[in-house]
Protein backbone atom coordinates (compact mmCIF):
# COMPACT_ATOMS: atom_id res chain seq x y z
CA UNK A 1 0.00 0.00 0.00
CA UNK A 2 1.26 3.26 -0.33
CA UNK A 3 0.38 7.51 -1.19
CA UNK A 4 -0.40 6.77 -4.72
CA UNK A 5 -2.83 4.15 -4.29
CA UNK A 6 -4.46 5.63 -1.48
CA UNK A 7 -5.10 8.78 -3.35
CA UNK A 8 -6.55 7.26 -6.36
CA UNK A 9 -8.65 5.50 -4.14
CA UNK A 10 -10.03 8.23 -2.81
CA UNK A 11 -10.66 9.84 -6.16
CA UNK A 12 -12.47 6.76 -7.05
CA UNK A 13 -14.35 6.49 -3.60
CA UNK A 14 -15.83 9.93 -3.60
CA UNK A 15 -16.46 10.08 -7.49
CA UNK A 16 -18.14 6.29 -7.26
CA UNK A 17 -16.62 6.49 -10.98
CA UNK A 18 -13.94 5.40 -12.88
CA UNK A 19 -14.06 7.51 -15.83
CA UNK A 20 -14.41 10.89 -14.06
CA UNK A 21 -11.64 10.03 -11.76
CA UNK A 22 -9.24 9.26 -14.45
CA UNK A 23 -10.35 12.42 -15.69
CA UNK A 24 -9.35 13.99 -12.56
CA UNK A 25 -6.55 12.31 -11.87
CA UNK A 26 -4.94 12.75 -15.76
CA UNK A 27 -4.52 9.07 -15.72
CA UNK A 28 -5.88 6.57 -18.17
CA UNK A 29 -9.12 4.08 -17.13
CA UNK A 30 -7.35 0.87 -16.99
CA UNK A 31 -4.17 2.52 -14.79
CA UNK A 32 -6.69 3.72 -11.93
CA UNK A 33 -8.92 0.06 -12.57
CA UNK A 34 -5.66 -1.33 -12.08
CA UNK A 35 -4.79 0.17 -8.95
CA UNK A 36 -7.96 -0.31 -7.20
CA UNK A 37 -7.45 -3.78 -8.04
CA UNK A 38 -4.22 -3.87 -6.79
CA UNK A 39 -5.04 -2.92 -3.37
CA UNK A 40 -8.30 -4.95 -3.23
CA UNK A 41 -5.80 -8.17 -3.12
CA UNK A 42 -3.44 -6.36 -1.34
CA UNK A 43 -6.05 -5.98 1.81
CA UNK A 44 -7.90 -9.21 0.65
CA UNK A 45 -10.89 -7.24 0.28
CA UNK A 46 -14.10 -5.92 -1.80
CA UNK A 47 -14.12 -2.27 -1.64
CA UNK A 48 -16.72 -1.23 -3.72
CA UNK A 49 -19.76 -3.68 -4.86
CA UNK A 50 -19.94 -3.48 -8.85
CA UNK A 51 -22.72 -3.72 -11.15
CA UNK A 52 -21.54 -3.98 -14.82
CA UNK A 53 -19.86 -0.78 -14.82
CA UNK A 54 -21.53 0.77 -12.42
CA UNK A 55 -19.39 0.88 -9.01
CA UNK A 56 -20.90 1.88 -5.57
CA UNK A 57 -18.68 1.67 -2.23
CA UNK A 58 -19.72 -0.50 0.51
CA UNK A 59 -19.69 -0.41 4.11
CA UNK A 60 -15.65 -1.99 3.77
CA UNK A 61 -14.91 0.85 1.78
CA UNK A 62 -16.42 3.34 3.61
CA UNK A 63 -14.83 2.39 6.48
CA UNK A 64 -11.36 2.55 4.82
CA UNK A 65 -12.03 6.03 3.14
CA UNK A 66 -12.55 7.41 6.51
CA UNK A 67 -9.11 6.12 7.46
CA UNK A 68 -7.46 6.81 4.10
CA UNK A 69 -9.01 10.45 4.33
CA UNK A 70 -7.32 10.73 7.92
CA UNK A 71 -3.82 9.62 7.06
CA UNK A 72 -3.70 11.62 3.28
CA UNK A 73 -4.24 14.83 5.48
CA UNK A 74 -1.58 14.03 8.14
CA UNK A 75 0.03 13.40 5.19
CA UNK A 76 0.28 16.47 3.32
CA UNK A 77 -0.08 18.27 6.26
CA UNK A 78 3.45 16.95 6.79
CA UNK A 79 4.66 17.62 2.71
CA UNK A 80 3.38 21.36 3.57
CA UNK A 81 5.70 20.84 7.01
CA UNK A 82 8.81 19.40 4.43
CA UNK A 83 8.64 21.87 2.07
CA UNK A 84 8.70 25.08 4.74
CA UNK A 85 11.86 23.00 6.11
CA UNK A 86 13.38 23.47 2.95
CA UNK A 87 12.60 27.24 3.10
CA UNK A 88 13.95 28.45 7.17
CA UNK A 89 16.14 30.86 6.70
CA UNK A 90 20.08 29.61 7.81
CA UNK A 91 20.98 30.55 10.99
CA UNK A 92 24.58 32.35 11.25
CA UNK A 93 26.34 33.37 14.24
CA UNK A 94 29.16 35.45 14.61
CA UNK A 95 31.51 37.12 16.43
CA UNK A 96 31.70 41.35 16.22
CA UNK A 97 34.99 40.86 14.40
CA UNK A 98 34.10 38.62 12.02
CA UNK A 99 30.57 40.21 11.19
CA UNK A 100 32.17 43.73 11.00
CA UNK A 101 35.34 42.62 8.80
CA UNK A 102 34.24 39.96 6.98
CA UNK A 103 30.60 38.61 6.92
CA UNK A 104 28.84 41.76 4.87
CA UNK A 105 30.73 39.95 2.18
CA UNK A 106 30.32 36.39 2.95
CA UNK A 107 26.61 36.72 3.02
CA UNK A 108 26.96 38.29 -0.46
CA UNK A 109 28.36 35.66 -2.20
CA UNK A 110 25.83 33.21 -0.49
CA UNK A 111 22.48 34.83 -0.91
CA UNK A 112 21.95 35.05 -4.80
CA UNK A 113 21.12 31.31 -4.92
CA UNK A 114 20.19 30.26 -1.64
CA UNK A 115 17.85 32.70 0.04
CA UNK A 116 17.50 34.30 3.27
CA UNK A 117 19.73 34.29 6.42
CA UNK A 118 19.37 35.15 9.78
CA UNK A 119 22.59 36.23 11.63
CA UNK A 120 22.84 36.63 15.22
CA UNK A 121 26.04 38.58 16.39
CA UNK A 122 27.41 37.84 20.03
CA UNK A 123 30.62 36.84 21.87
CA UNK A 124 32.36 33.48 20.23
CA UNK A 125 31.43 32.18 23.99
CA UNK A 126 27.70 33.01 23.81
CA UNK A 127 28.16 31.82 19.61
CA UNK A 128 29.36 28.27 20.41
CA UNK A 129 26.46 27.94 23.12
CA UNK A 130 23.94 28.88 20.47
CA UNK A 131 25.80 26.02 18.02
CA UNK A 132 25.40 23.44 20.85
CA UNK A 133 21.81 24.40 21.56
CA UNK A 134 20.78 24.39 17.99
CA UNK A 135 19.41 27.30 18.10
CA UNK A 136 21.90 28.47 14.99
CA UNK A 137 22.93 26.21 12.27
CA UNK A 138 26.71 27.10 12.22
CA UNK A 139 29.00 29.47 13.91
CA UNK A 140 32.07 31.83 12.55
CA UNK A 141 34.05 32.47 15.14
CA UNK A 142 37.60 33.13 16.26
CA UNK A 143 40.51 31.89 18.35
CA UNK A 144 40.46 28.30 20.22
CA UNK A 145 37.94 25.89 19.18
CA UNK A 146 36.95 22.55 21.24
CA UNK A 147 37.33 20.18 18.54
CA UNK A 148 35.61 17.30 20.55
CA UNK A 149 32.41 19.02 20.36
CA UNK A 150 32.79 21.01 17.09
CA UNK A 151 33.83 20.58 13.70
CA UNK A 152 36.22 23.68 12.06
CA UNK A 153 37.76 24.84 9.40
CA UNK A 154 39.97 27.76 9.57
CA UNK A 155 39.37 30.61 6.49
CA UNK A 156 41.33 33.46 7.46
CA UNK A 157 43.26 34.95 10.20
CA UNK A 158 43.78 38.69 11.52
CA UNK A 159 47.07 39.65 13.44
CA UNK A 160 46.57 41.06 16.67
CA UNK A 161 48.65 44.55 17.94
CA UNK A 162 49.16 46.46 20.73
CA UNK A 163 47.52 49.78 20.17
CA UNK A 164 48.35 53.09 21.89
CA UNK A 165 47.29 57.04 21.03
CA UNK A 166 49.32 59.01 18.97
CA UNK A 167 49.78 60.95 21.91
CA UNK A 168 51.11 58.15 24.14
CA UNK A 169 55.09 58.09 24.99
CA UNK A 170 55.27 54.21 23.35
CA UNK A 171 54.49 56.39 20.17
CA UNK A 172 57.63 56.00 18.63
CA UNK A 173 58.32 52.35 19.60
CA UNK A 174 57.43 49.52 17.30
CA UNK A 175 57.51 46.55 19.90
CA UNK A 176 56.83 46.29 23.39
CA UNK A 177 57.75 43.12 25.70
CA UNK A 178 55.55 41.53 27.91
CA UNK A 179 56.90 43.17 31.39
CA UNK A 180 56.53 46.47 29.34
CA UNK A 181 53.11 45.70 28.46
CA UNK A 182 51.53 44.82 31.87
CA UNK A 183 52.83 47.83 33.34
CA UNK A 184 50.35 49.74 31.31
CA UNK A 185 46.83 50.54 31.61
CA UNK A 186 45.41 48.03 30.46
CA UNK A 187 41.61 48.15 28.33
CA UNK A 188 40.77 45.08 27.74
CA UNK A 189 37.88 42.97 25.88
CA UNK A 190 35.65 40.84 28.13
CA UNK A 191 36.99 37.39 29.36
CA UNK A 192 34.09 36.06 26.90
CA UNK A 193 35.49 37.37 24.28
CA UNK A 194 38.01 35.33 21.54
CA UNK A 195 39.72 38.42 21.19
CA UNK A 196 40.93 38.16 24.98
CA UNK A 197 40.64 34.50 25.46
CA UNK A 198 44.08 34.62 22.62
CA UNK A 199 45.76 37.31 25.12
CA UNK A 200 45.39 35.69 28.22
CA UNK A 201 46.47 31.75 26.71
CA UNK A 202 49.29 33.65 25.06
CA UNK A 203 49.81 35.55 28.30
CA UNK A 204 49.29 32.50 30.27
CA UNK A 205 52.33 30.48 28.31
CA UNK A 206 54.99 32.96 29.71
CA UNK A 207 53.49 32.79 32.73
CA UNK A 208 51.92 35.78 32.80
CA UNK A 209 48.39 37.37 33.72
CA UNK A 210 46.56 40.67 32.49
CA UNK A 211 44.88 42.86 35.63
CA UNK A 212 43.50 45.25 32.96
CA UNK A 213 42.03 48.87 34.26
CA UNK A 214 38.75 48.69 31.88
CA UNK A 215 36.93 45.73 30.53
CA UNK A 216 34.32 46.09 27.52
CA UNK A 217 32.18 44.12 25.02
CA UNK A 218 32.84 46.98 22.73
CA UNK A 219 35.90 47.01 20.86
CA UNK A 220 35.24 50.55 19.67
CA UNK A 221 34.22 51.96 22.92
CA UNK A 222 38.48 50.64 23.87
CA UNK A 223 39.57 52.65 21.20
CA UNK A 224 38.12 55.55 22.25
CA UNK A 225 39.46 55.36 25.54
CA UNK A 226 42.72 54.57 24.04
CA UNK A 227 42.21 57.63 22.07
CA UNK A 228 41.75 59.78 25.02
CA UNK A 229 45.44 58.19 26.79
CA UNK A 230 43.33 56.24 28.98
CA UNK A 231 45.53 53.38 29.16
CA UNK A 232 46.66 50.77 25.94
CA UNK A 233 45.39 47.63 24.44
CA UNK A 234 45.54 44.81 21.95
CA UNK A 235 42.83 44.64 19.45
CA UNK A 236 42.80 43.38 15.47
CA UNK A 237 44.99 45.42 13.59
CA UNK A 238 42.62 45.48 10.54
CA UNK A 239 40.35 47.27 13.01
CA UNK A 240 42.26 50.33 12.56
CA UNK A 241 42.67 49.72 8.82
CA UNK A 242 38.81 50.75 8.72
CA UNK A 243 38.94 53.43 11.23
CA UNK A 244 38.20 56.85 9.91
CA UNK A 245 40.86 58.28 12.26
CA UNK A 246 43.67 55.80 12.09
CA UNK A 247 46.00 58.46 12.32
CA UNK A 248 45.32 58.44 16.03
CA UNK A 249 46.56 55.59 16.83
CA UNK A 250 49.94 53.66 16.57
CA UNK A 251 50.13 50.04 16.94
CA UNK A 252 53.22 47.81 18.00
CA UNK A 253 54.30 44.30 18.59
CA UNK A 254 54.80 41.87 20.94
CA UNK A 255 58.68 41.71 21.15
CA UNK A 256 57.83 37.81 22.39
CA UNK A 257 56.36 36.92 18.87
CA UNK A 258 53.34 38.12 16.78
CA UNK A 259 50.17 37.18 18.36
CA UNK A 260 47.67 35.92 15.83
CA UNK A 261 43.59 34.35 15.59
CA UNK A 262 42.12 32.21 13.15
CA UNK A 263 38.66 32.72 12.06
CA UNK A 264 36.48 29.45 11.76
CA UNK A 265 33.83 28.05 10.46
CA UNK A 266 32.26 26.04 12.86
CA UNK A 267 29.46 22.96 13.11
CA UNK A 268 28.50 20.82 15.76
CA UNK A 269 30.70 17.56 15.59
CA UNK A 270 29.36 14.96 13.18
CA UNK A 271 26.47 17.40 11.86
CA UNK A 272 25.27 17.34 8.49
CA UNK A 273 25.95 19.12 5.96
CA UNK A 274 22.95 20.34 4.19
CA UNK A 275 22.99 22.05 0.53
CA UNK A 276 22.78 25.27 2.22
CA UNK A 277 25.28 24.59 4.85
CA UNK A 278 27.70 23.06 2.03
CA UNK A 279 26.64 26.32 -0.28
CA UNK A 280 27.82 28.36 3.06
CA UNK A 281 30.78 26.67 3.52
CA UNK A 282 31.52 27.88 -0.30
CA UNK A 283 30.88 30.97 0.15
CA UNK A 284 33.27 31.49 2.80
CA UNK A 285 36.40 29.17 1.48
CA UNK A 286 35.88 30.93 -2.29
CA UNK A 287 36.51 34.16 -0.74
CA UNK A 288 39.43 33.00 0.55
CA UNK A 289 41.23 31.41 -2.55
Amino acid sequence: MNIRQLRIFKEVAQTENMTTASKKLYLSQSAVSQTIHELEEELSSQLFDRQGRAIKLNTVGQIFLRRALSFLEEYEELEAFADGIKNLPLKIGSTITIANQRLPEIITAYQPENGQAEIIIDTAEKILLALTNHEIDLALVEGAVNHQAFDAIAFDSYEMSIIVSKNHPYRKRKSLSIKEFLEQPLLLRDKSSAIRQTLDSWLLLHQEQAQPFLTSINSQAILESVRSNLGITVLPKLLLEKCSRKEDFHTLTFKEGTLKNNMQLVTNKGQQRTPRIQNFYTAVTTKND
